[in-house]
């Protein structure tokens, strides 16, 4: 097994002339390694150029998360991805860390940054690692940083009293994606009175801007966990165990997989079909009831409507040429609401009167945002990822293979050493049983139970005859 996954110490030897030939196969791919003083290894990042390329048609939410290694040498695997339309996962970068601080953490950040600039369009998710946190505001001070709701709800739960943990960790969560300001005050005004210790909490160690969806400053979509990413950390459990060529080779290998397989998805579809299938579902599960929503036209040349929802008897409004609502859902998730997949069709159904705006030509796949349109979900799956190739292939200048790097040093475990090995497949084991040892009573248990013996035709008493049926 040791030797098809590769030696550790040979991993680190050749992670030059491996990276040399990674960039070789993917262009556009991004490699970097940080050494301490010593030369030996500390920090490594690695961005695919299909990756990098293809996020400039994804939405600009960043997942980040970290998991621990378990090769020998301790460290930290890290991945930023994003998330495509159709909620798969789509890596951006990955590297390995000695450890989640501020100066490891600042690093990567600032690796990421070569290729994805800051902007105040990007939006990071991640949980409350204070490392993180301050290194995306240092590094990237124009993006948006959210918390993993779900992950501050676990936090949340523990600090209520005298009540169901889980049903205050779900209250929570229901709190954080409210749309409308008065749908949310009155709720947390209502969690404040039920849940007083689990509000104190929140007051005094958060900010709403990082959790509540209608205070957000940024634009997160329907992302405000981060547990995709740390899906993607189990995906590579059994691989955290390897060296570190061996990782990399499996991490890689596996974004080709999936870049091909949803490749397919976004060419499988009718040529009719210009939504992602996650919002055509959505959207014809709402259509039966659209078509029955009353809707009345407020301004003809703005395209500006009143609804009237069926369920609750409010009035909305919606403009199709900004494309919000006032029930907010339009306007955060950026694909019509119920409300707003009403107004359109009425304005395609009710033949224009005069002043009527037109010229304006809406299609069904442009009323919602163009990262959920299926051209750009093909374009960002367009290139190939390759593997690197077998060694006996490489093709490496002389310079990088004279580059070598120290590894880093071992972790010794703590507490006694194993002895028995792990039976093999099919190895059955002796199964040891503990011999029940004689009760210790120290010669007093005859004061409570009296004299007993094991010989049954002894008498448990000495001072009672063996048969009292028969006569003296």
């Amino acid at each position: 097994m040791r030797e098809l996954r590769g030696n550790s110490e040979d991993s680190y030897k050749m992670l030059y002339s491996y990276l040399h030939m990674l960039e070789q196969v993917n262009s556009g791919t991004t490699t970097k390694v940080e050494l301490d003083e010593a030369g030996k290894f500390k920090y490594l990042f690695i961005a695919l150029g299909a990756c990098i390329e293809g996020f400039k048609v994804m939405r600009k939410v960043i997942l980040v998360d970290a998991t621990f290694l378990k090769n020998g040498y301790g460290g930290v695997l890290v991945f930023a991805k994003a998330q495509d339309p159709n909620r798969h996962h789509y890596p951006l970068a990955f590297g390995v860390l000695d450890d989640e601080n501020n100066a490891s953490w600042t690093w990567f950040f600032e690796m990421l940054k070569t290729v994805i600039p800051d902007s105040s369009e990007i939006v990071f998710m991640s949980d409350r690692n204070q490392s993180l946190i301050t290194a995306v505001a240092n590094v990237y001070p124009q993006s948006h940083h959210g918390h993993c709701i779900w992950h501050l709800a676990q936090n949340v739960r523990n600090h209520a009293c005298n009540t169901i943990k889980a049903v205050v960790a779900w209250r929570f969560m229901e709190l954080a994606r409210y749309y409308t300001l008065h749908e949310f005050e009155s709720a947390y005004a209502s969690f404040k009175v039920r849940y007083p210790s689990a509000f104190k909490y929140l007051e005094e160690n958060t900010k709403r801007e990082t959790w509540a969806r209608m205070y957000f400053p940024g634009c997160r979509y329907n992302l405000d966990t981060s547990n995709s990413v740390e899906s993607m950390n189990s995906a590579f459990r059994d691989a955290r165990r390897y060296a570190l060529i061996p990782l990399l080779d499996t991490i890689i290998k596996k974004i080709s997989d999936w870049f091909n397989e949803h490749r397919k998805d976004a060419v499988s579809g009718s040529i009719d079909t210009k939504l992602v299938p996650l919002v055509e579902i959505h959207l014809h599960n709402l259509w039966g009831k659209a078509e029955k929503t009353p809707v009345r036209e407020l301004n003809s040349y703005d395209l500006e409507y009143e609804v009237t929802d069926t369920d609750d008897r409010k009035v909305y409004l919606v403009n199709l040429i900004a494309k919000t609502c006032s029930c907010k859902v339009y306007d955060y998730e950026k694909y019509p609401c119920l409300h707003g997949l009403a107004v359109y069709l009425y304005f395609l159904e009710v033949p224009a009167a005069h002043g009527r705006r037109r010229e304006v030509n809406i299609e069904y796949h442009q009323l919602s945002s163009q990262y959920y349109w299926t051209d750009l979900w093909a374009m960002a799956y367009y290139r190939t990822i390759y593997s690197v190739p077998d060694k006996s292939k490489w093709n490496v200048p002389d310079h990088i293979k004279l580059l070598q790097i120290i590894p880093p040093k071992k972790l010794t475990r703590k507490g006694r050493k194993k002895v028995n090995r792990n039976p093999s497949v099919g190895e059955r084991r002796k199964r040891t049983q503990n011999v029940r040892r004689p009760r210790t009573n120290f010669g007093f248990s005859w004061l409570l139970f009296g004299m007993r013996t094991n010989n049954p035709s002894e008498p448990n008493n000495p001072s009672e005859p063996n048969n009292p049926s028969e006569p003296n």
